[in-house]
């Protein structure tokens, strides 16, 4: 019985440990950053590829813009809405769906010439997997 046990829990250490898998996440990471930086979207420009915990994060620069007055505009959210909408556009790359069976969190991160956050869009990588 206490053998059954054991075996039990080291099968769900070792299961845990294939949903947690940084080689992954570093090679996602690697390979998203090699073609940066490069521009994203009218002036902005994507110029990093990080690593945060479990969350891979793609940095994307405004060199002109100001987020403090962004925010303050009537127009922001539906702005950040439509942003968040766009992650589903990181799924048709191969290294995010390298990532797809993992409990990695996909991450723009949109900052002005100060680094000051504008604002953050995310994804589990879990949902970019395929519908069976």
């Amino acid at each position: 019985m206490r053998s059954r046990a054991a075996m039990a829990m080291a099968a769900a250490c070792v299961l845990a440990a294939c949903g947690d898998r940084p080689d992954a996440l570093a090679a996602a990471r690697d390979a998203l950053g090699s073609d940066l930086p490069q521009p994203y979207f009218e002036d902005l420009v994507t110029e990093s590829a990080s690593i945060e915990g479990r969350r891979l994060v793609l940095l994307v620069r405004s060199p002109e813009g100001d987020a403090v007055r962004t925010r303050e505009h009537p127009q922001f959210q539906q702005l950040r809405q439509s942003e968040q909408e766009e992650m589903r556009q990181l799924c048709a790359l191969p290294p995010v769906q390298a990532l797809a069976d993992s409990d990695a969190v996909l991450v723009r991160r949109f900052v002005d010439r100060h680094d000051k956050v504008f604002f953050e869009t995310t994804l589990p990588a879990r949902d970019c997997a395929p519908t069976p």
